[in-house]
């Protein structure tokens, strides 16, 4: 009577194992790079902001760079601040914080501004405002929220 060994079996399915795992990760690191993410970063954090109001402006962005201080900087933690609605005018390059917040861009803190809100900011302030260089263009903040979240970020609303 032959006996077989029970290793190689084992053996496969822990390669398999390892395999699906690294599929998996690689499909994550696709829909982190599809939304411009950083793909190394071991977590991805998406700050909501919807207020005109400056000292909830300031709030979200101490958040961002607790957060960011806290888990080791952007190699780290991926943080994205996504401001819609009244909370587009933190992205205004006449906002109190304009510099605070070029300074955390170049930091890695990306920011996406509404072109909903923007338009609708035009039409109430009868001028297209200036936008801060931070600022990165988006359809609607919403949407960016959502592909986010879909793409494994933790959404916030400080």
């Amino acid at each position: 009577m032959k006996t077989r060994s029970l290793f190689p079996a084992a053996w496969l399915m822990l390669l398999a194992a390892f395999s699906f795992g690294s599929a998996v990760l690689a499909a994550d690191a696709d829909k982190i790079e599809k939304v411009g993410g950083n793909t190394l970063a071991n977590e991805h954090l998406v700050l909501q902001i919807t207020e005109s109001d400056l000292q909830r402006q300031n709030l979200v962005l101490n958040v961002a760079s607790n957060v960011m201080k806290a888990r080791g900087g952007p190699d780290q933690i991926d943080v994205e601040v996504v401001a819609f609605g009244p909370g587009i005018s933190m992205l205004f390059a006449d906002n109190v914080h304009a510099q605070r917040i070029e300074s955390m861009a170049q930091s890695g803190v990306r920011f996406s501004a509404c072109e909903n809100s923007i338009e609708n900011a035009t039409k109430k302030l009868e001028r297209e405002p200036k936008m801060n260089p931070a600022a990165k263009p988006v359809e609607a903040g919403i949407a960016r929220i959502l592909d986010l979240v879909d793409a494994g970020y933790v959404l916030v609303r400080p």
